[in-house]
């Protein structure tokens, strides 16, 4: 009997175990291309750490404008604002952010997210 029941669980841990090639290729080149169900997140639901989101809505949102919020995929952030110009405040807030994010930056470079209250790709 112990037999039996040895054969039996064979087949389902060979299936629990399977797994399907893609097969999808990228016109025109042969390639194999994975599917990706990865979608970046959008407004305040992109910033990373919850220090930043902190910061971003208690005092970034009530700042004066030429303001600009950097931040990095691996939780470096900084934001700047009362800059002379919107140019100012991207750069001030990128390097800040890029000090910050020192180890990280070749890999999960700082990105500006948000710009006088207009998220990247509102602009």
């Amino acid at each position: 009997m112990r037999a039996g029941i040895f054969i039996v669980f064979i087949p389902l841990l060979v299936g629990c175990a399977t797994y399907q090639q893609p097969t999808h290729s990228a016109p025109g080149t042969g390639e194999i291309v994975e599917p990706s169900f990865e979608q970046k997140a959008v407004g305040e639901a992109s910033i990373v750490t919850n220090q930043a989101l902190k910061s971003y809505r208690e005092e970034y949102v009530h700042a004066t404008e030429h303001k600009a919020f950097a931040q990095s995929d691996m939780g470096a952030w900084s934001w700047k604002s009362n800059r002379t110009s919107i140019q100012y405040a991207i750069e001030n807030s990128l390097i800040d952010c890029q000090k910050n994010n020192k180890r990280h930056e070749a890999k999960y470079p700082c990105e500006i997210i948000n710009v006088d209250g207009k998220w990247a790709g509102e602009r």
